[in-house]
């Protein structure tokens, strides 16, 4: 058996229809999880997909929660690798095997609100320009508490690509955006996720060149931050989330710098656009995130001072009494 095979379950929905909307699952070891995920998405008032989980050989009770879930609804798709193929790979492993004109990434993790699916769809119909939408974010701890609301800033409604980039470099963090509705044809011609550490930042910012972005204004997205997702996990080393991307990085002695300006530039310069697009895209980008990363690190400078500054006071009072008595 090749190391690429994959091992359908089920086929979709009854009738073999094509379905308006596709939700790719890749998962791997998500059994604390991936249960909610599955009841988040079939609690959907939209009810035109199907769900294509992707398993790269999980060794706890992932596999058999899905099985449970695929026999109860047809629109459930399996399949499994054979072994760790790394997230990349299962990611767009997902696209692959869509079938509709629209595409979601679907987490483990995640909770989706009820409306979230029809929400994003209604907001891609009314304009046939946008290629991705998404709702606004709430994050949520452990057990699904709220954390805080979160601001993505990534309403990217300019008819002006290198706008749109501008803005996408001025306000992008966390990236929530890739788990947006996004069509089908226009994710397939990117790049998707390549297998290194803030794929989804390059993605992001490929997508926005090449559409506007729409955002939904309502709390629908529920994302958990916990010590376990592959990214905000406190205790992940960036050669364990190299390796998360691609298990082939995890031989590598010392991880690479994560080079965004280099991704990004590199992979706007390679869009189907008229060279006058793409050059004024790079320089939108490469001057707002230079900005950016000259404000961070200004801002770190000012607090660092700040914190030394109550030490450096005391120390200064004390010098001040020692050299007192010394000179009584």
């Amino acid at each position: 058996m090749s190391a690429t095979a994959m091992h359908p379950l089920t086929g979709g929905p009854p009738g073999g229809a094509v379905p308006r909307l596709s939700l790719g699952m890749p998962l791997y070891n998500a059994e604390r999880y991936v249960a909610q995920a599955f009841d988040g998405l079939l609690a959907q008032d939209f009810a035109d997909f199907e769900i294509i989980v992707s398993d790269n050989a999980s060794t706890d009770r992932t596999w058999e929660i899905c099985e449970e879930y695929a026999r109860r609804d047809p629109r459930i798709r399996l399949y499994r690798n054979p072994e760790n193929l790394g997230a990349a790979y299962n990611y767009n492993r997902t696209v692959d095997l869509a079938r509709g004109p629209l595409f979601r990434w679907v987490a483990y993790d995640d909770v989706c609100a009820p409306t979230l699916l029809r929400r994003c769809v209604e907001a891609l119909d009314a304009d046939p320009e946008a290629i991705l939408a998404y709702p606004q974010t709430m994050l949520i701890d452990d057990d699904g508490a709220p954390i805080r609301p979160y601001r993505d800033g990534l309403d990217l409604r300019s008819p002006r690509a290198y706008r749109r980039v501008a803005q996408y470099a001025r306000n992008w963090s966390l990236c929530n955006a890739v788990f947006g509705v996004v069509r089908t044809e226009a994710l397939r011609a990117s790049g998707r996720i390549r297998p290194y550490p803030s794929s989804d930042v390059v993605l992001l910012a490929e997508l926005a060149a090449l559409g506007r972005f729409h955002e939904v204004p309502e709390r629908l997205f529920l994302r958990r931050i916990h010590q376990a997702s592959s990214r905000q996990g406190g205790t992940k080393s960036l050669a364990a989330v190299a390796s998360w991307f691609d298990p082939k990085r995890a031989a590598q002695a010392k991880p690479r710098r994560i080079q965004v300006m280099r991704r990004v530039t590199g992979t706007l310069a390679g869009l189907p656009a008229p060279l006058s697009q793409r050059l004024s895209c790079i320089a939108a980008f490469a001057a707002v995130w230079g900005l950016r990363k000259a404000h961070m690190k200004a801002s770190r400078v000012k607090h660092a001072v700040l914190d030394r500054a109550p030490a450096l006071s005391g120390s200064t009072r004390r010098a001040g009494v020692d050299a007192s008595r010394e000179d009584g």
